[in-house]
């Protein structure tokens, strides 16, 4: 039998995106992103944002995210909601035969033929951000968002997050533990919240004992405010500041604090047997993370 240390550098593979999600998920943004930029002349640019645009996403691979670039000027006059309903009429028009559903801050398109889901984010730019839209009810407002500030963060925590990529290994591991536990909080929280976990990743002597520290680091940092990197804190509205803590309720922090610090204390124990008991490490890690991957 593989030891712990094996099986657990197998695992950190088995949650990639395959080649084959890859290149579908590639094809189909090609297409689309020609479609708009042809369809209208107010869509001004299209390119590949979250976590598939970082190196974050993992394996199986269930939405891609879009940003569709409008003109600020053709915007200037219309509300959010109207900015995503135009968007949603391009998108129909192109896709007459699939399902394009208005979401809080996009607009999910689903081709049925495939596993994947495709978000297409209206956006409007800014000298230093983008607005996009946030729709809970009504006309909905704008929130702002800096795909280019998130990518610089996530690269320098990367850079000094240890060796190996090790930073967005964890990121990834982090991600499909809060799937496997029902994602109490969104994916992107907790990649954030990583960022700020460098100099922990790096003083680590292997991926499993980060993978230790990381559970602790977040259960103590995931109550604190979250905003997104590059967003501006002051001189816009609470909503726009974009606080990711606050898309859920602190008594469901503080819940999902405790989920993290009793994962970081599983984690230890494995480590802790790896030499003595194998097996019942062994045991621990697919308790935590599952036997699909594990």
């Amino acid at each position: 039998m593989a030891s712990p240390a094996a099986r657990f550098e197998a695992m950190l593979s088995n949650i990639m995106l395959t080649d084959e999600e890859i290149k579908e998920a590639s094809e189909t943004l090609t297409h689309v992103s020609k479609a708009l930029l042809g369809k209208r002349r107010w869509i001004k640019e299209t390119f590949l944002t979250g976590s598939c645009k970082r190196g974050t996403a993992i394996h199986p691979l269930h939405d891609v995210d879009l940003f569709c670039v409008v003109d600020p000027g053709w915007a200037r006059d219309k509300t959010p909601a109207q900015i995503q309903r135009e968007v949603q009429r391009a998108l129909q028009e192109i896709y007459p035969r699939i399902s394009v559903d208005r979401q809080k801050h996009s607009l999910g398109v689903d081709f049925r033929s495939q596993s994947i889901g495709y978000d297409v984010i209206p956006a409007v730019p800014t000298a230093d951000h983008y607005m996009i839209v946030h729709r809970e009810s009504g006309d909905g407002i704008f929130i702002l968002s800096n795909p280019d500030a998130v990518e610089d963060e996530k690269k320098a925590a990367n850079h000094w997050g240890g060796p190996g990529g090790r930073m967005l290994q964890m990121i990834r591991l982090m991600k499909h533990w809060n799937e496997k536990n029902y994602k109490k909080v969104k994916n992107f929280h907790l990649e954030v919240l990583c960022y700020g976990a460098a100099h922990v990743l790096a003083s680590c002597r292997n991926n499993r004992e980060a993978c230790c520290e990381l559970f602790r680091f977040l259960s103590s940092e995931v109550v604190e405010d979250c905003f997104v990197p590059g967003v501006p804190r002051y001189g816009v509205s609470a909503a726009q500041q974009n606080n990711l803590r606050e898309t859920r309720t602190y008594s469901q922090i503080k819940n999902f604090a405790g989920e993290l610090g009793a994962a970081g204390r599983k984690a230890s124990k494995a480590l802790s047997l790896e030499a003595t008991d194998p097996d019942k490490a062994h045991e621990i890690w697919q308790s935590l993370f599952g036997r699909d991957v594990y």
